[in-house]
């Protein structure tokens, strides 16, 4: 469904920002989609989605939002990389409504919609990040894309461990807003074979390997559909990785595809084998299976993965399941997609260094930052980031090793000399870090930070009156700072 507003008399020009993301995104598949039918009022139901979760969605969806929930359907999968190895949590989210308004100087229609997306154990946020997808579209698109509805596609790297994964959706124009949330459990890889998958789509796309983007494997896209239905005249895809594959297993074993309908007295079933050395090797093998919908009767149905070693014992197996419709043609939604050129691949090790961080993982954080850094060590946002970590380890020389390559960066004069001033500290090296940290308080003098490791240098080098001075101006910026009163304190006890 549609709903148009009033149209409107200016429209400011929309900027597309990759939100956490600071450099590489490109669109790299533009939707400009809508949803069919439009309303004639704005009426609302309340969801069963809704009424559970009202008191869950106060802390995160602005007030003027509230009263215009959108129920929608998502598609979440984590699909390791056969390349890198890095988990991808990739997810299509698809609203039942959206409102458009018209900008009648251009005759254009348009949506402005934001995810706001966050990883979380329990209250604490591990990762999150935002995304614009503004979308504009002629009255003939409009026409043209009414039956077919919207996805908004992303992906992102993700660390192994547990967490709640939400994404809340917001369209700016009537104010509503969607929400997904997702318990996810990612272990840790112990090494043993296991089969990943099946995920579903409609249809491959064959693209350029050098961007990376929701759902796509190697130079294959999966062309996904939340409900997961299909249609006489669709093909069923589905994709799946083997990982943690051994050349005596890849050269002996087999996978098993068994599908079977789930009604009638007897029900359908289709069984084959994929013998996988007629496959190129890879320790992390990803297969793709299209099937013709036509063969099936309607129904809904199982798919079962089922790998078979070269003993004929059964090492893993996973299903997943999907629908075939009466209808010839099931109307399928259109993307709205942002890439990031493989070029720029540094930043997914930023992604999962940071996620590491925050879940105290510290071997694992160490080791993507280096790998990050390694990839890119022009890229001074990432370098900012490393050297924090690094000071926060108590790593001194290596802090002082990394943000020294800060040094000449305009737009870092503070951190340089804020992180450098921390690392001498650090070292007892105080009289130098008094010289850094009051570098960094001309530029910005309201940093607590900054004044309280200032005031402690102070203290430390017998310089009482500037301690005291410095430290009494921290206090009025935030007065509850227990550590610094009690500082104030024994310097004037002295």
């Amino acid at each position: 469904k549609i709903r148009e507003v009033a149209p409107i008399l200016a429209l400011s020009s929309l900027s597309i920002i990759p939100g956490d993301i600071p450099i590489g995104f490109q669109p790299s598949l533009e939707g400009t989609f809508i949803m069919a039918n439009i309303m004639e009022s704005a009426k609302k139901e309340v969801t069963p989605t809704y009424a559970t979760h009202f008191l869950d969605y106060k802390g995160i969806v602005d007030t003027e939002y509230m009263t215009n929930f959108i129920d929608s359907k998502a598609q979440i999968d984590v699909i390791k990389d056969p390349i890198s190895g890095i988990n991808f949590l990739h997810f299509s989210i698809m609203p039942s409504e959206l409102s458009v308004d018209y900008y009648e100087p251009n005759d254009q229609y348009y949506s402005d919609l934001r995810i706001d997306v966050s990883l979380r154990v329990q209250d604490r946020v591990i990762y999150q990040y935002s995304k614009e997808f503004p979308l504009y579209f002629s009255d003939e698109e409009l026409s043209q894309m009414e039956a077919s509805g919207i996805t908004i596609e992303d992906s992102f790297p993700l660390a192994d461990g547990d967490y709640k994964f939400i994404v809340l959706l917001q369209n700016s124009v009537a104010k509503e807003f969607s929400i997904i949330e997702e318990e996810l459990s990612i272990p840790e890889d112990n090494g043993v074979l296991k089969i990943s998958g099946p995920f579903f789509g409609f249809k491959i796309i064959n693209l350029d390997e050098s961007y990376h983007i929701p759902y796509k494997i190697l130079d294959k896209k999966l062309a996904v559909d939340p409900n997961n239905t299909f249609g006489t005249s669709d093909d069923v895809v589905f994709f799946f990785n083997i990982e943690n594959l051994t050349q005596d297993l890849w050269s002996g074993g087999e996978v098993k595809v068994s599908i079977k309908g789930t009604t009638g007295e007897k029900p359908y079933e289709k069984t084959y084998t994929l013998d996988l050395n007629t496959y190129t090797f890879n320790k992390i093998l990803f297969l793709s299976q299209s099937l013709p919908a036509s063969e099936f009767v309607p129904d809904y149905y199982y798919l079962n993965l089922t790998f078979i070693d070269q003993e004929g014992r059964s090492v893993d197996e996973q299903s997943g399941q999907f629908i075939i419709s009466p209808q010839t043609a099931v109307a399928h939604p259109n993307p709205k997609i942002k890439g990031v050129p493989l070029q720029n691949q540094f930043i997914h090790y930023f992604m999962l260094a940071q996620q590491y961080e925050n879940l105290n993982k510290v071997d694992k954080a160490k080791e993507n930052y280096a790998k990050a850094y390694g990839l890119k060590p022009a890229y001074i946002k990432g370098l900012i980031e490393y050297a924090n970590f690094t000071l926060k380890q108590n790593n001194f020389d290596k802090t002082l090793e990394l943000i020294e390559k800060a040094k000449d960066v305009e737009e870092q004069k503070f951190n340089y000399h804020l992180i450098k001033g921390k690392a001498l500290m650090g070292l007892g090296r105080y009289p130098e870090a008094i010289v850094e940290f009051l570098e960094g308080n001309q530029i910005y003098n309201s940093d607590l930070g900054l004044l309280n490791s200032l005031g402690f240098c102070y203290f430390t080098t017998d310089q009482v009156q500037e301690a005291l001075e410095i430290l009494k101006i921290s206090l009025k910026l935030n007065p509850e700072q227990e550590q610094v009163k009690a500082l104030i304190k024994e310097i004037e006890k002295k």
